[in-house]
């Protein structure tokens, strides 16, 4: 009698057993985020000083407006369009390397999807971008949690966390005030997750 194989299931522990070699350590980058926030934090207060300068330009004389505080605020906000792919470079670093850090056996989501770390490039589809932000964090997520279950460690990821950036980078100016420092926290706790689970990892070696 044949029996069809049992489902995958990504929480299993493989027969494999995890070491510390098991790890690529060039994919743990946690100076990248503290970039990304930097880099985010002035693309949006650049932003926010260009629509500052349009409107004060237009108050301080609504008849006949300088032509030159229209420039140098169109400057501004230019500066910080382009500060946008600076922080959009930094981010995928960081995704690429979180992924790569996951032993190729763990890299798949809670709902047994597949991944790998090229994967994160598919980021810079425009549009599609929208929805493939979701399942190449949260499949992060689900990675390093599948991990934190076979290491036996504390620190969890912030699956909502990544789940709520998600949906503000969606949302016109919320991407740009409030997305940042939600991905900056989710990035955070998977650094963290990657200290804890190397430490276990050395402590049982």
């Amino acid at each position: 009698m044949q029996y069809a194989p049992s489902p995958y299931n990504p929480y299993a522990i493989p027969a494999m057993p995890l070491t510390a070699a098991s790890f690529d350590a060039t994919g743990h980058r946690p100076q990248i985020r503290i970039f990304f926030l930097i880099t985010a934090a002035a693309s949006a207060l650049l932003y926010l000083g260009g629509i500052v300068g349009f409107v004060l330009a237009i108050a301080l004389d609504p008849s006949h407006p300088e032509p030159l505080y229209f420039l140098a605020a169109e400057g501004v906000m230019l500066l910080g369009a382009l500060l946008i792919y600076v922080k959009l470079g930094l981010a995928l670093y960081w995704l690429h390397g979180a992924w790569k850090w996951v032993p190729m056996e763990h890299r798949a989501g809670r709902d047994g999807k597949r991944y790998t770390p090229g994967d994160v490039f598919m980021l810079l589809i425009p549009y599609y971008n929208l929805y493939w932000q979701f399942p190449i964090n949260l499949g992060l997520c689900d990675a390093m949690e599948r991990l934190r279950q076979t290491c036996r460690t504390i620190e969890a990821p912030k699956r909502d966390i990544a789940m709520y950036a998600a949906i503000a980078e969606i949302v016109p100016f919320a991407n740009f005030f409030v997305a940042p420092f939600l991905w900056a926290s989710y990035m955070k706790s998977i650094d963290a997750m990657h200290d804890e689970i190397a430490n276990a990892l050395a402590r049982q070696s």
